[in-house]
């Protein structure tokens, strides 16, 4: 499970402003990053199954759809990431 860097009720003022945030701020980042915590696979989980479409070799749509799970015993990468 995430823990947050700091304890919101022990950070100082000094250090809230270095973090150039409020306590309240931080309070609430806290809280959403554990809230976000419950939903995601843990370390070591089989990944989720997803579908995703098939670029060209030059980066071009294919209409191509290909699941990760299709995918079972073969090595996968995936590359994430804006190629616009």
């Amino acid at each position: 499970m995430w823990k947050p860097p700091s304890d919101p009720e022990t950070l100082t003022d000094e250090e809230l402003r270095r973090l150039n945030t409020s306590r309240e701020a931080y309070r609430e980042l806290v809280a959403w990053m554990q809230e976000r915590e419950t939903r995601v696979p843990a370390v070591g989980s089989a990944a989720p199954d997803f579908a995703a479409e098939r670029l060209s070799p030059t980066g071009q749509r294919t209409g191509c759809r290909v699941r990760l799970s299709d995918q079972r015993g073969r090595p996968v990468a995936l590359v994430f990431g804006s190629y616009t």
